[in-house]
């Protein structure tokens, strides 16, 4: 294989990769309201990229409830197990979606 076809196959799989990378990064809706989350994580699927969570009451956006979500970053599924508690941000009409997940302390006995 010439030099030229290394180079164009480098720079093909290098686009693709960041296709790849940009289509598993979720960005937060523009213009949406926006509201703090707070939850106890009930289970985590690294492998569906999920995270089943019972949220506190937000007014204004959902009641108290347990429900499965996708994350906006997939790495942050590593850190965090059932039993956690959690914070995120969640934006107006976007029930499917936690965005910047933190996991909290433990709570100090």
């Amino acid at each position: 294989m010439s030099t030229r076809r290394i180079a164009a196959l480098i720079a093909a799989l290098t686009c693709a990769l960041f296709v790849i990378v940009a289509v598993h990064a979720q960005n937060p809706p523009a213009g949406k309201k926006e509201f703090a989350f707070k939850g106890k994580v009930e289970s985590v699927n690294e492998k569906g990229k999920m995270v089943t969570v019972n949220n506190e009451s937000i007014p204004g956006w959902m009641m108290s409830m347990t429900m499965t979500y996708k994350v906006d970053k997939e790495a942050v599924l590593k850190n965090m197990k059932a039993g956690d508690n959690i914070t995120a941000t969640v934006y107006d009409g976007d029930f499917q979606t936690l965005y910047n997940i933190k996991v909290a302390p433990p709570a100090k006995k």
